[in-house]
């Protein structure tokens, strides 16, 4: 039966159990694999007061030995330094999963085991298998002590013990990644869960909008369209406020559609718009907020750009210009931009307003979440923005800073298919 405790020779010496101590307790204190294996090959070489070493680690296919942390080696030595199994001492070691105690290189090439007597200047070295149980984990190396002196039985003895607990923190730490991976995936789970819940919320709410607001929204569209019948051509002034009248009602239907669009994976209509003339519009519904809040705006358009599919892109820009105005109480800027790059139409809007918190960047799309107060919104702007892109097949970036503000580029294909 294996003996787990180090060699009764090293016990008289504080500071090698100190040095062992170390090395047994890495996986207690670090979490990264590659930092445990530098830790310990470090501390090991510090216990022999030797000036080169190395640790292999068997690759996946338990094949190759390939380099993970090295001391005293040169830059080029040690890129992409990997041995076969049965290759060079590394590889005899692994292979036989014994460890080995080797004398000086002789001028023919070939290694000899250390025979104890020789008291001369060494470039020896040991080499031990890292084992769990019958299991290879991978080889540490250590050579060069800094004395000259040649390693003797003792060491190997002492590197034996050492590179089992090396393989003990390693098979720790790869144990501990794998319970962080099953708890990160455990929680991205449960987060789209959440998300599919609120979904199911927006569904019965768009229903219930649907359902009570088509009937007086059909009505109240039917007598403005019979006053604009029934107008006097001299009447413009109340012409053009019934005009505006029946837009805003167009958008308060839009508004219901879009909704049912979401939360149902409905697919819109299939008509194609000219995305500079919705800009021009939706910057028309919310002329009044603006001028408010004086809040200056900054327009350039790319002309004669491609008309694309009309699957929301009014609800983008309304959503968008709304987010952003919300954001800018007191005055600013609102930077509207539109061009084509690699077969997307790129549309960037952009405020200097409040930002948004790092901790908040990745909440934003999610249904219902909002930093507004109840009577501003209810968090389903971005919600939308984002289930409309997906039909879109397009993409959206997000950068904002506190207290500078927020910019969001939208790139939607112009030749598309349905999602």
């Amino acid at each position: 039966m294996k003996n787990n405790a180090p060699p009764t020779y090293f016990r008289s010496s504080k500071d090698t159990f100190d040095r062992i101590n170390t090395i047994c307790t890495a996986a207690h204190h670090l979490s990264e694999i590659d930092e445990i294996i530098a830790v310990s090959l470090r501390n090991t070489l510090d216990l022999f007061k030797a000036m080169r070493g190395s640790i292999f680690l068997l690759d996946e296919n338990g094949r190759e030995l390939v380099l993970k942390s090295s001391f005293g080696m040169n830059t080029s030595e040690q890129k992409n330094l990997v041995k076969r199994m049965g290759e060079g001492i590394v590889g005899q070691v692994a292979e036989l999963k014994k460890p080995l105690i080797v004398e000086d290189i002789r001028k023919d090439g070939r290694f000899q085991d250390y025979k104890s007597g020789h008291n001369y200047s060494s470039h020896s070295f040991i080499c031990s298998p890292l084992m769990i149980k019958d299991k290879l984990i991978g080889v540490i190396n250590i050579a060069d002590k800094e004395s000259g002196l040649p390693f003797e039985n003792q060491d190997l003895e002492l590197l034996d013990f050492i590179s089992n607990q090396i393989a003990v923190n390693h098979q720790h730490a790869q144990l501990n990644q794998s319970l962080k991976n099953t708890q990160e995936e455990t929680q991205k789970l449960k987060k789209q869960v959440v998300v599919q819940e609120r979904f199911a919320t927006i569904g019965k709410l768009a229903g219930g909008i649907a359902h009570e607001f088509n009937n007086p929204l059909d009505g109240v569209m039917r007598y403005t369209n019979l006053a604009l019948e029934h107008l006097e051509e001299e009447d413009t002034v109340v012409k053009e406020y019934l005009l505006e009248v029946r837009q805003g009602l167009k958008r308060m239907a839009n508004i219901v559609k879009s909704l049912l669009a979401c939360a149902r994976n409905t697919q819109p209509s299939m008509q194609r718009v000219d995305v500079n003339k919705s800009v021009e519009q939706s910057l028309k519904e919310h002329r009044a907020n603006l001028l408010e809040k004086q809040i200056v705006v900054e327009k350039i358009l790319q002309k004669n750009i491609p008309e694309i599919i009309d699957l929301g892109i009014d609800r983008i820009l309304s959503n968008l210009l709304s987010n952003a105005i919300d954001a800018m109480p007191n005055h600013g800027k609102l930077t509207i931009k539109t061009s084509v790059e690699r077969g997307f139409l790129k549309l960037l809007i952009a405020d200097t307003g409040k930002g948004i918190s790092k901790e908040h960047l990745d909440k934003v799309f999610e249904p219902f979440f909002t930093t507004k107060k109840i009577d501003q919104g209810c968090g389903l702007g971005l919600t939308i923005v984002d289930e409309i892109l997906k039909h879109y097949k397009g993409e959206i970036e997000l950068a904002s800073t506190p207290d500078k503000g927020t910019t969001f580029t939208i790139f939607l294909p112009i030749e598309r298919s349905i999602a």
